[in-house]
């Protein structure tokens, strides 16, 4: 097994995705099985009640037991993700997802996504610096000043 925190990311993901499509055959062919219950015909309602007592006490079970089975395991493959990550030093932030920012090598491309977006139409800054990496020289501006009225210093009275 290898140890690839993407490659572990990309194989749960993957794993979520069967169970989420195991889950849409199993409310789909529930779905079915009820529908024909419902037939006008009195033997199609006859045959369609025997394969319902069926699938509720048994293909139904399991194929839900099989969904959560999957998605156990894609959870088991995101905590060996994350410790490898942060084994690694790869990991933003302590925990799970690191917020807004995604997961990982995600979170490093955010950040850049979001201070291009950020920094220049809305002139933000982090803690005093500015996102925009051009402005790293410029005295930095409160988002609400360049957003219309200046905020007023808190021992103006007037």
């Amino acid at each position: 097994m290898t140890s690839d925190p993407r490659l572990l990311r990309d194989q749960a993901g993957a794993l979520r995705h069967g169970a989420d499509r195991l889950t849409l055959l199993r409310l789909r062919l529930a779905t079915v099985i009820v529908e024909t219950t419902r037939a006008e015909d009195v033997r199609v309602r006859r045959i369609g009640g025997g394969i319902h007592e069926q699938w509720s006490r048994r293909e139904y079970v399991e194929l839900g037991r099989l969904a959560t089975s999957l998605r156990g395991a894609a959870k088991l493959l995101d905590a060996v993700a994350v410790e490898g990550e942060r084994t690694s030093g790869r990991r933003l932030g302590g925990y799970s997802g690191a917020g807004f920012l995604g997961r990982g090598d995600d979170a490093h491309r955010h950040v850049g996504a979001v201070s291009g977006f950020v920094g220049t139409t809305h002139g933000a800054s982090i803690g005093g610096f500015p996102l925009v990496p051009g402005l790293a020289g410029a005295e930095p501006v409160h988002p609400s000043h360049t957003l219309g009225i200046a905020t007023p210093d808190y021992d103006d009275e007037d």
